[in-house]
């Protein structure tokens, strides 16, 4: 929005800067064709245009003589410095020229450089020179004002952020010494720390989400899971109001690189949905032959938990993971615990 409106700014003060140079430019001519003998108003008019410095023909010879006339050249348009142009001096080369990308150019590096420097505007004693000046400059201030304040509110923010990921880390490490815990543990919660934060930038999603409404919460999370949640055969065909429930009963993980998240045999302890990055998936079938596969964005793990929880009659303990997970990159995934499976399955 900042950038949009200056941009405008800038061109605006350009085309503005352009229109009062051209009439400085008129004002000199009208002067110099007072001066001159047989000169009449009626040549500087636009029906019929001159460029100067060209060799086409004018059927009128008045308009040609005029267009020869060596003192009105010189003053008002081969040299700025002839003629008292204040803060338009620049625009004197463009009055000459043929050249529409110039003419449109050169106006928005005017606006360009003096909005981001304050200018260093000349300035005749003119009043609509003045005003536009202080108008200009006035402006200027206030773009850079405002510049610096949108980078003082990026810097604190960001800075914010780092501070308190600074001060979590000095907790953290104060407890790994406390407790003792060896180089190798130590070095796999810093990664998964910088990996968390190198993710998500600090923030909190699941704090984030909960302290919305909770309709605007259910319909954010809605959002964000159906697709997810259809991949499972079992949820394709259930009604809205259990897809809603699983939706808002899912939790935002994230995994760094080579965890092992779940072994074959353990206990299935949540049903996860990937997000983001890749898990190797990878039992033992007979003759100790592994089989890998590997699991990407849109799939799925954990549908043993299903068939735990239509199983009749219901058994309290939870069923064993058919195969090894592994992350083989920072993951990112939603997962829905053993309780909610068993939850929203008997809806």
């Amino acid at each position: 929005m900042f950038y949009g409106s200056s941009a405008i700014f800038v061109q605006a003060a350009g085309a503005c800067w352009y229109l009062f140079g051209i009439q400085r430019s008129l004002k000199c001519l009208r002067e110099k064709c007072r001066d001159t003998h047989g000169c009449d108003l009626r040549l500087l008019a636009c029906k019929d245009s001159i460029y100067y410095g060209t060799s086409s023909m004018v059927s009128d010879r008045a308009r040609w003589a005029w267009a020869e006339n060596r003192p009105a050249r010189s003053t008002c348009l081969e040299d700025s410095n002839n003629y008292d142009y204040g803060a338009y001096k620049w625009t004197v080369q463009l009055v000459k020229t043929n050249s529409r990308l110039e003419k449109t150019l050169f106006p928005i590096f005017w606006g360009l450089m003096t909005l981001s420097t304050f200018g260093n505007l000349e300035s005749t004693t003119e009043w609509l020179e003045i005003v536009f000046n202080i108008i200009v400059l006035t402006s200027g201030l206030l773009l850079v004002t405002m510049l610096i304040g949108n980078i003082k509110v990026f810097l604190h923010a960001t800075t914010s952020k780092k501070q308190a990921m600074q001060l979590k880390m000095r907790n953290i490490e104060w407890w790994m010494r406390k407790r003792q815990l060896p180089q190798g543990f130590r070095q796999r919660v810093r990664n998964y720390e910088r990996q968390r934060w190198a993710a998500m930038r600090g923030v909190d999603e699941c704090e984030m989400i909960s302290n919305l409404p909770e309709g605007l919460r259910r319909d954010i999370k809605y959002h964000l899971c159906l697709d997810l949640v259809k991949q499972v055969p079992l949820f394709q065909h259930m009604d809205d109001l259990v897809l809603e429930n699983i939706c808002d009963r899912v939790k935002s993980l994230i995994f760094t690189k080579g965890e092992v998240i779940t072994r074959e045999g353990d206990p299935v302890q949540r049903m996860l949905f990937v997000v983001r990055g890749h898990l190797q998936s990878s039992q033992f079938l007979r003759d100790n032959v592994k089989s890998c596969c590997m699991l990407g964005p849109g799939n799925f793990s954990g549908d043993e938990l299903l068939s735990w929880c239509l199983k009749r009659p219901f058994i309290e303990r939870l069923p064993p993971s058919s195969s090894t997970l592994i992350t083989l990159e920072t993951t990112e995934a939603f997962g829905l615990e053993a309780e909610d499976v068993k939850y929203v399955t008997t809806l």
